[in-house]
């Protein structure tokens, strides 16, 4: 319990801050198109094969723009390298930039 006025006061200060920062904790991770535990054997291992990492860490280069990438449900899709669903902004070894139409 809190028993100072001082103590809530803090608190009650401090709340909005943690809200914040839970917010970005929660922004930067990836949309969850799957679960990564129910995978056939032969999609984790594809997805070992080729590198495959959740988060791209270069902007110009992840699944939404690979020509293997089709768009499911926003921020989802199926790439056909690695034979299942993937997130949009994910990458692997096999990355081929689609074709400007």
């Amino acid at each position: 319990m809190i028993d100072t006025r001082r103590s809530f006061l803090t608190l009650v200060g401090l709340a909005p801050v943690a809200l914040l920062a839970a917010g970005r904790v929660s922004a930067a991770e990836p949309t969850a198109c799957y679960d990564p535990n129910k995978l056939p054997l032969r999609q984790k291992s594809r997805r070992r094969a080729n590198d495959y990492v959740e988060q791209s860490s270069d902007p110009a280069k992840h699944c939404s723009l690979c020509s293997f990438f089709t768009a499911a449900a926003p921020g989802c899709g199926t790439c056909t390298i690695l034979g299942g669903p993937v997130n949009a902004g994910a990458v692997c070894s096999s990355f081929a930039v689609k074709a400007k139409a």
